[in-house]
């Protein structure tokens, strides 16, 4: 059977693409409050701001991990580079990137507890205190995270030089999909749409606050200022759009670089299909979670998901590829696919 050119396969990317994301965006369109409806019903009870649903909670703690992990990982690439290159004020940098990642990981997921467990206590609805112990928090979570760093450091001290040559333009495609969210966190405000949960917490059954994704409502007034009532939730209770949870979780998709960059891993037959199975399946089960949990609509989850994906992409075509799936559009002669021009490492 020929080949396919990398102008063929290019095409046939962006065509699926385009069909998929299209399609699902006709469907959020349609049916966002519908959905939201469906999914929150056994999950969010009424009057309640915060979910009493182990699997919700659970992924609403961890689902966010992946934007902090890939720090550490890319710190310890880094790390190991440094002291390859005899590049030491590079490795300082890159050793402290290796704590922040894990430390932010740490504290996110003890801010989403502490919100859970206000939650349990208050009717559902969450309460915004200074703990007494929020210092004894920050230590714990300082301790681990040198502790992990430290596990992690070492533990790619194992990895070939070579190797992690070639992944040094790993983290360059992680800097890009990081760099993405700056859209997310920038989009929501002037968006300012309501989250499903805060009219659910405010006793508005008819959900008369909804609002379309493509709608630019500004910024909004806490709830509680406009029902008049004495109702206190999170400041981020009109920044539904798009999912930031959702693009977090979506930083997961660099791994798709992987069998790139490494020879030992992309002349396995089998791991192409299942690093992308496994990335969409948790971007999509993180995204479930969101829908579920009543933080969002699936519009949110949709466009930050993509978003996410889209800024991996990108980053992979400019420090892996450089360029040639773009290029071989343009040319007039196909370009064969062999092995998608990627420079990996035994």
């Amino acid at each position: 059977m020929k080949q396919l050119s990398m102008r063929a396969k290019t095409i046939i990317s962006f065509v699926l693409f385009a069909v998929v994301f299209t399609g699902l965006t006709l469907i959020a369109s349609y049916c966002d409050l519908s959905i939201s409806k469906i999914l929150t019903k056994n999950t969010l009870p009424e009057g309640a701001y915060i979910s009493t649903s182990v699997f919700t909670l659970f992924f609403e703690a961890m689902g966010s991990c992946p934007i902090y992990l890939v720090v550490s990982i890319a710190g310890a690439i880094w790390f190991w580079w440094g002291i390859a290159h005899k590049k030491i004020w590079l490795s300082v940098i890159a050793a402290i990137l290796v704590f922040i990642g894990f430390f932010l990981t740490l504290q996110d997921v003890f801010k989403y507890y502490t919100e859970a467990v206000t939650a349990s206590l208050n009717n559902g609805i969450p309460v915004e205190v200074e703990m007494k112990g929020g210092f004894y928090k920050t230590l714990i979570s300082a301790v681990i995270a040198i502790a992990e760093g430290a596990c992690l450091v070492f533990a790619w001290s194992h990895v070939k030089p070579e190797t992690n040559d070639a992944l040094f333009k790993w983290v360059f495609v992680i800097v890009v999909a990081m760099a993405g969210y700056l859209i997310v966190h920038f989009v929501k405000g002037p968006v300012g749409r309501m989250r499903f949960r805060t009219m659910n917490a405010a006793g508005d059954t008819e959900f008369t606050q909804f609002t379309n994704w493509w709608v630019s409502n500004g910024k909004r007034k806490p709830y509680s200022a406009e029902a008049g009532s004495a109702l206190v939730l999170p400041s981020d209770q009109c920044k539904s759009f798009p999912s930031g949870h959702t693009y977090s979780a979506g930083l997961i998709y660099t791994l798709i670089c992987l069998p790139d960059l490494v020879k030992s891993i992309g002349d396995k037959k089998w791991t192409r299909p299942v690093i992308y199975a496994v990335t969409i399946a948790f971007t999509g089960i993180v995204a479930i979670s969101r829908i579920a949990a009543g933080a969002h609509y699936m519009s949110d989850v949709l466009f930050g998901g993509t978003l996410s994906f889209l800024f991996m992409m990108i980053g992979r075509e400019i420090f892996i590829f450089k360029g040639a799936h773009f290029k071989a559009l343009f040319e007039r002669k196909a370009v064969p696919l062999d092995g998608d021009n990627a420079e990996t490492a035994e």
